[in-house]
C-alpha cells in the first residue's frame, strides 16, 4: 500500500536523523505559521474603517480573534500593522534560506549515511556470497538508485511541509469560518480520494522503472567491460538491440505513466474552477459572510488548491523513488546476513614459521548438486617454500587459494597455521599476512605508486622501488618518464602484459606477506616475460612461503613441492624432482600436455567454479 510504503520511509528517515528530523519538523511547522499569521494580518488591514483620532488611519482587530485578552476590541494605527506584514514577511524569507540550508545538509547526511551503509555492509559480507552477485547490480545501487533514494529523501520533506501547510491553513480558515473550512476540506479529500488509482500507478511505475534501469546499466557495463572482445565478434550490433530494447521499455513505461498520472492535473483544474465557484457561492449567497472575509477565504482558497495538488504530485514522486530505496535495504539486509565476522582487537593471526596444514578441506558452491569443487582435500605446505598446485582446468586450484586466503570458509575440514586454526574470529588478520596475485591483474586508472598504497597505505617511494627490484620490474619503470609518477591508463592499458604481471607482483611483495600466492599468474604471458617472473619469483626462496598455481614448466620446475589436483581432490604430491623422473606420474602428463581436460567430472567443477568468477 502506498501510505504504508511512505510511513516505513518516513520512519526510517526519522531514526537514521534522530533530534536533526525533530528540529526539521520544527522548522517547517514555524514557516508554515509566520505565513498563516501574514494571512491573518490582512484582515484588520482590509477592515480600514477611516481616518480618526486626528486624522490618523487605523484599523480594528476582530473580536474572534483577541476575544478574552485584550478585551472586547483594540484599535491600532495603520503603519504599525503594515510595519508588522513587511517585518513578518521578511522575518520570513531569512527563515526560509535558514531552513534550505539546513534541510540540504540533512539530506546528504542521509543519503551519504545510507550509502556508506550499504558500501560497508558489501565490503564485510563473505566472498563466497559477494561473488554470486553481479557487479554492476551493486554499482547501480550505489550510484544510480542513491540518487533517486535522494529525491525520496526531498520529496518526503517537501511532502511533510505542504501537510504542515495545508494544516496551517485550515486552522486560519477555521478562524474565519467553520462552515466554509468544512465545505472546503470535503472537497479536497474527494480530489485526493478520486486520485487514489494514480498514486498505485505511480508505485509500480517505480518498481518497473527500477528493474530497466538495472537492466540498462548492466548492458552498458557488460559492453564497456568487454569492448575488445565484442568489437573482435563484431557483436557490437547485439549489444545495441539488447540497450534498444530495454530503452523502448523504459520509454513504454513512461508513456503509459504520464498518461495516467496527466489526468491528475486535469482533475485538480476542473474540481479548482467548481470548487472556487461554489465556495464564492455559498459564502456570499448562504452564510453572508463580510466582504474582508470573504476575501480572505478566498484567498486562503487560492493558495491552498496548489498545496492540494502539490500533495498529490510529491506523493506520486515518492512512489516512484521508493523501489530504490526498498531495492538498497534488501540488498543491505542480504549482505547483512552475510557477514563477515570482524576481528576484534585482540584477534591476531598465527604467523607463518613452519607450515600450513589443510584436513579434510571440502568446498561445495550453490547450485554445483552433489560435486564439491574440493572433496576431503588434505596436505602441508612447508613455510620458506616454494610449492606448485597443478592440475587441468575445474580442477579446484582457485577455490584452494581462495580457502587460503579466508575468502571462503570451508563446508567441512579445517585450516591451520602452524598448529593455530584459521577461523572466523582471526580470518581477516590472517589476510593481513597474505598476498595474492591473480591471472587477471586490476590495476588503478592511477600512478604506480597509488596502485602500490593500495596494497601498503603508508609504503615509502624506497620501499616500492625495493618491491619492483624483488619483481624485476626496477629497470622498465625508471624508463618510463614520470617513473612512481606515471598514470597507468584503464586497468594498466599503458603497459604491456608483463609489465602488468610485475608492477602486480612487485605490488604483492610490497605487503612483506608471509604467504605469496601467485594464480595462474604468468598463464597469459610470452616465455620471455614469464622466465623474467620466474626467475623473480625463485629469488624469493627461503625469505617467504610461496604457492605457484599454474601448469607451465617453468613455474613449477623452481618449486620445491607439487600438489595435483583433479576433480576436486588430490590425486599427487611430492617433490618435484621425484614426481617429474617418474614417467607414469599424473605432473610428467600434464606437462606435456597428455593429460585430458574434458572430462565429465571436470567440467561440472568448472561449471561450479565459473558460477562464482573462479577458475
Amino acid at each position: 500500500m502506498p501510505a504504508t510504503d511512505i510511513a516505513g520511509f518516513g520512519r526510517y528517515v526519522f531514526r537514521q536523523s534522530g533530534l536533526r528530523a525533530v528540529w526539521a519538523l520544527v522548522f517547517l511547522v514555524l514557516g508554515s505559521l509566520t505565513e498563516g499569521i501574514s494571512i491573518l494580518l490582512l484582515i484588520p488591514v482590509l477592515q480600514l474603517i477611516g481616518p480618526q483620532d486626528g486624522g490618523e488611519a487605523t484599523v480594528r482587530l476582530p473580536t474572534w480573534i483577541l476575544q478574552g485578552l485584550l478585551g472586547p476590541e483594540l484599535r491600532i494605527g495603520l503603519v504599525p500593522v503594515l510595519w508588522a506584514l513587511v517585518l513578518l514577511v521578511l522575518a520570513q524569507a531569512l527563515f526560509a534560506r535558514f531552513k534550505t540550508i539546513y534541510m540540504a545538509r540533512l539530506v546528504y547526511e542521509l543519503v551519504n549515511g545510507l550509502r556508506i551503509g550499504l558500501f560497508d555492509s558489501v565490503g564485510g559480507a563473505r566472498w563466497q556470497f559477494v561473488a554470486r552477485l553481479r557487479m554492476s547490480d551493486i554499482s547501480h545501487l550505489l550510484t544510480a538508485d542513491i540518487d533517486r533514494v535522494e529525491s525520496a529523501i526531498v520529496q518526503l520533506l517537501i511532502l511533510v511541509q505542504n501537510c504542515v501547510l495545508v494544516a496551517v491553513y485550515v486552522c486560519v480558515s477555521w478562524l474565519i469560518s467553520p462552515a466554509m473550512t468544512a465545505f472546503a476540506g470535503v472537497i479536497g479529500v474527494g480530489v485526493l480520494a478520486l486520485l487514489y488509482p494514480i498514486r498505485r500507478r505511480a508505485g509500480a511505475y517505480g518498481n518497473a522503472l527500477t528493474e530497466n534501469r538495472r537492466a540498462q546499466y548492466f548492458t552498458v557495463s557488460e559492453f564497456l567491460s568487454g569492448l575488445k572482445v565484442a568489437k573482435s565478434f563484431n557483436a557490437e550490433p547485439r549489444y545495441s538491440a539488447q540497450l534498444a530494447a530495454t530503452l523502448e521499455r523504459m520509454r513504454q513505461e513512461a508513456e503509459r505513466f504520464a498518461r495516467v498520472s496527466s489526468i491528475g492535473g486535469v482533475v485538480f483544474q476542473v474540481s479548482g474552477a467548481v470548487g472556487l465557484a461554489l465556495f464564492a457561492y455559498v459564502s456570499l449567497a448562504w452564510l453572508a459572510l463580510p466582504l474582508p472575509q470573504i476575501v480572505v477565504l478566498v484567498f486562503i482558497f487560492m493558495r491552498l488548491s496548489p498545496r492540494i495538488t502539490a500533495l498529490q504530485f510529491h506523493i506520486q514522486e515518492l512512489l516512484v523513488s521508493l523501489p530504490s530505496f526498498h531495492a538498497m535495504q534488501s540488498m543491505r539486509a542480504s549482505c547483512d546476513r552475510e557477514q563477515e565476522r570482524s576481528a576484534g582487537p585482540s584477534a591476531s593471526a598465527p604467523s607463518l614459521l613452519r607450515e600450513v596444514r589443510f584436513e579434510d578441506v571440502t568446498v561445495r558452491y550453490p547450485g554445483a548438486g552433489t560435486d564439491a569443487a574440493l572433496a576431503g582435500v588434505s596436505f602441508t605446505l612447508p613455510a620458506r617454500q616454494i610449492t606448485a598446485l597443478v592440475g587441468p582446468s575445474g580442477s579446484g586450484k582457485s577455490t584452494l587459494a581462495d580457502v587460503l586466503m579466508g575468502l571462503i570458509e570451508p563446508e567441512r575440514g579445517a585450516i591451520a597455521v602452524d598448529g593455530a586454526p584459521i577461523d572466523a574470529d582471526n580470518r581477516r588478520a590472517w589476510r593481513d599476512r597474505v598476498a595474492y596475485v591473480p591471472q587477471d591483474v586490476f590495476l588503478l586508472h592511477d600512478t604506480i605508486a597509488a596502485n602500490f598504497r593500495l596494497a601498503a597505505a603508508d609504503a615509502s617511494e624506497a620501499a616500492m622501488w625495493e618491491a619492483l627490484g624483488m619483481a624485476s620490474a626496477r629497470g622498465f619503470v625508471e624508463r618510463l618518464p614520470d617513473r612512481l609518477q606515471t598514470v597507468l591508463g584503464d586497468r594498466g592499458a599503458r603497459l604491456s602484459g608483463g609489465e602488468r604481471q610485475r608492477i602486480a607482483l612487485a605490488r604483492a611483495l610490497l605487503r612483506r606477506p608471509q604467504l605469496l600466492i601467485l594464480d595462474e599468474a604468468t598463464s597469459a604471458l610470452d616465455w620471455e616475460n614469464q622466465s623474467l617472473i620466474a626467475r623473480a619469483i625463485e629469488g624469493l626462496r627461503d625469505s617467504m612461503t610461496i604457492l605457484t598455481i599454474a601448469h607451465r614448466p617453468s613455474m613449477i620446475a623452481f618449486a620445491g613441492r607439487v600438489i595435483v589436483l583433479d576433480g576436486g581432490r588430490i590425486v599427487e604430491q611430492g617433490r618435484y624432482d621425484d614426481l617429474i623422473r617418474r614417467r607414469e606420474s599424473r605432473l610428467v602428463r600434464l606437462v606435456a600436455g597428455e593429460e585430458s581436460l574434458g572430462s565429465t567430472t571436470e567440467r561440472a567443477h568448472g561449471l561450479g567454479e565459473g558460477r562464482s568468477a573462479r577458475g
